[in-house]
């Protein structure tokens, strides 16, 4: 039987987090990926620490059975339509040494890259490419990502399958259809920078009554932590132990009368969200 190859295109923040994930779950043996990265010195970093081939984009997708798209969006085209994404270097601001086409026959494609909908990838390619769309989060980072997934017009269920359980090395994933998309980039791809954004104003608050930097950040971390872990473990709702926290005249629910008067934490959260949405959908092409 032949081997599965699963190659990388992109080798920064996020595409070492798939190699990480990939090679600590045993999805992939180390051998079995192949990363392209343009910055020679990074691909070093992840072949030494990683044990996984480099190659250049010709390599990398003519060997790999599946490859991640894990580059930043205003580079995706370069890449597909097969410029030097290895060694290209500005030269009087025009980019040098153009050459072959990424090898596209027999082959998933997984893109991470936001605003990007499977039929532009389609487009992009030999019309007919069997694509994946994906919106990770920033906990990927760390192994505890959150994953959007829609499969693309020519994907079948077996490529759904195989992208599921390769996104799988990050987090958790939820397949979604494409209309959803933009929505899972405002709830759980955006979602990370409003959680540091409550944190933020919880610590300053916790410092605005006297404690030090130090303990502000331990008191608000490992409540935060506590919580977080409280609510996947329990079969309660948010609510239900928000409820449970509440004791009728107590401290908590004095705070909850201030943050929850007339129903304006609600409503703001729905109008931030709705604002990423209607933004995801702006950008997409």
């Amino acid at each position: 039987m032949k081997k599965k190859i699963i190659g990388i295109i992109g080798g920064g923040n996020m595409g070492e987090a798939f190699i990480k994930g990939l090679v600590e779950k045993k999805l992939f043996l180390s051998s079995n990926v192949l990363v392209c990265e343009a910055d020679e010195k990074r691909a070093r970093y992840l072949k030494d620490k990683y044990r996984v081939q480099t190659g250049d984009l010709l390599k990398v997708s003519t060997q790999s059975s599946t490859l991640i798209l894990a580059v930043k969006p205003q580079d995706i085209e370069n890449v597909l339509v097969g410029a030097d994404f290895m060694s290209a270097r500005l030269s009087g601001g025009h980019k040098v040494r153009p050459y072959n086409k990424i090898h596209v026959s027999n082959k998933l494609f997984i893109s991470i890259a936001a605003g990007l909908t499977t039929s532009f990838f389609e487009k992009h390619l030999n019309g007919q490419a069997r694509v994946v769309r994906a919106m990770p989060n920033m906990p990927a980072l760390i192994g505890e990502g959150m994953t959007g997934v829609c499969q693309g017009r020519f994907a079948s269920l077996a490529d759904m399958k195989e992208a599921l359980r390769v996104l799988s090395a990050v987090g958790k994933v939820v397949e979604v259809s494409e209309k959803y998309m933009d929505a899972v980039t405002a709830v759980s791809g955006s979602g990370p920078a409003y959680v540091f954004l409550f944190v933020e104003a919880w610590i300053k608050a916790a410092q605005a009554l006297g404690f030090n930097d130090k303990q502000a950040q331990d008191l608000v971390y490992e409540t935060l932590c506590g919580s977080a872990h409280l609510l996947k473990e329990t079969h309660f709702s948010a609510g239900e132990l928000r409820a449970k926290v509440t004791s009728k005249k107590g401290t908590t629910e004095a705070a909850m009368k201030v943050l929850l008067a007339g129903n304006k934490f609600s409503h703001m959260m729905t109008r931030a969200l709705t604002a990423a949405q209607k933004r995801a959908g702006e950008l997409a092409r």
